[in-house]
């Protein structure tokens, strides 16, 4: 930790926070802006991040207390740099990988105040709403422009979601908002987007609010959304392999549309570097961009096994911990935003089984905002 003076420690928070939100309000707001970043977008994330690291993280005392966690992202990140020589990866891979880790170390390592997290709010507010009332998909990729919907919606929810309970009239804001957000989905006949969204809703509204802190099934959730992504590559492959295709009407697309070439030949080519992985160099002859399409198989084939238990047991750890959140929530307002959040982590990561949002660093603000409100307190324990 830089400094054990908390003002200096806000004013810094107050740095990254600004630049993050910047980032992700001029990368959606302008297509200009989103174009001149987007090569370096991973680097201002990692900078924001690191700042972030830098101000909040007590590291000399984590390593004194044998901060497993932090051992395992200080393994693993100059291991993902060996890579960079034995497999020719890009740079880029590298700073990827660590900003998605450092999202997960940090979640319950920082605290901001709630100007902070109003300010952030507003932010993703402003966005959102631009985009429903002007949809500017078709000023960028119409998938992605679904998506930045999506995802900011989970935001605004987050917030929005305290307010139902005291006025009706912010539910019917909320319905209003959800039917508006369906139907610019399906508009754009964005997969991605609309797996996230149905999760989402399925999630939130549909499993009954108590499930969250079965401990039980909630780690079979977490395996799931983890590990589970790696089970859906094969099972996909799998099934594709059968020759069995079906169209889906509403996205007029095959179910098996080319993922299942691009995984195959990952999975052929990994067989030869399990350890090491096959790094980002590697030209793919079944897809026209280096592009996994899957945020924990891209870790996996990527930077090798050894680097992806790693990243498994920093993010496994913090999922674990969720449910002592949310019983820590118990008795205050902020349950209902809580619950929203988890609903969306777990939506994104699921969503990021044919997709790469759950890690892309233009999508990195809301994933560190929907942490934070669940990470926000104390935890009891029981997680």
């Amino acid at each position: 930790m830089i400094t054990s003076n908390k003002k200096l420690q806000n004013i810094i928070n107050w740095i990254a926070i600004i630049a993050l939100m910047i980032f992700y309000g001029g990368t959606w707001l302008s297509p200009d802006f989103y174009h001149i970043t987007e090569i370096y977008a991973s680097l201002i994330v990692f900078v924001c991040l690191a700042v972030l690291f830098v101000a909040n993280v007590d590291w000399i005392g984590a390593l004194k207390t044998r901060d497993l966690s932090f051992y395992a992202l200080i393994i693993a990140c100059p291991l993902a740099l060996l890579n960079l020589f034995i497999m020719h990866s890009n740079k880029g891979c590298l700073i990827l990988l660590t900003d998605f880790l450092l999202l997960w170390y940090l979640a319950d390592k920082v605290r901001f105040s709630k100007y902070q997290m109003r300010f952030m709010y507003v932010v993703f507010t402003l966005v959102f709403l631009v985009w429903i009332i002007k949809d500017l998909a078709f000023s960028y990729n119409p998938n992605t422009g679904a998506s930045v919907t999506v995802f900011s919606f989970l935001c605004v929810l987050a917030y929005l979601v305290g307010f139902t309970r005291k006025k009706e009239i912010y539910g019917l804001i909320t319905t209003m908002l959800m039917v508006r957000v369906i139907n610019l989905v399906i508009w754009h006949r964005a997969r991605g987007a609309f797996v996230a969204l149905f999760l989402f809703l399925f999630f939130y509204y549909v499993i009954p609010k108590k499930w969250w802190q079965d401990v039980k099934k909630f780690k079979a959730l977490s395996l799931f959304s983890t590990l589970g992504s790696i089970a859906f590559v094969f099972l996909y492959v799998a099934a594709a392999s059968t020759g069995v295709n079906f169209q889906m009407p509403i996205f007029y697309k095959d179910v098996f549309s080319g993922r299942e070439q691009v995984w195959l030949e990952i999975f052929d080519k990994l067989k030869e570097h399990p350890l090491t992985g096959i790094g980002s160099g590697y030209k793919l002859e079944s897809f026209f961009e280096y592009n996994i399409h899957n945020v924990m198989y891209d870790i996996l084939a990527v930077h090798g096994i050894i680097v992806f238990i790693l990243a498994m047991y920093i993010i496994l750890g913090r999922m674990f911990m969720i449910p002592g959140r949310l019983a820590f929530a118990d008795d205050m307002p902020c349950k209902g935003s809580r619950i929203v959040a988890v609903s969306g982590i777990y939506a994104m990561a699921i969503e990021s089984f044919i997709d790469m949002d759950f890690s892309w660093p233009p999508y990195a603000p809301v994933v560190l905002f929907l942490l934070l409100i669940i990470f926000d307190g104390e935890d009891d324990g029981k997680g």
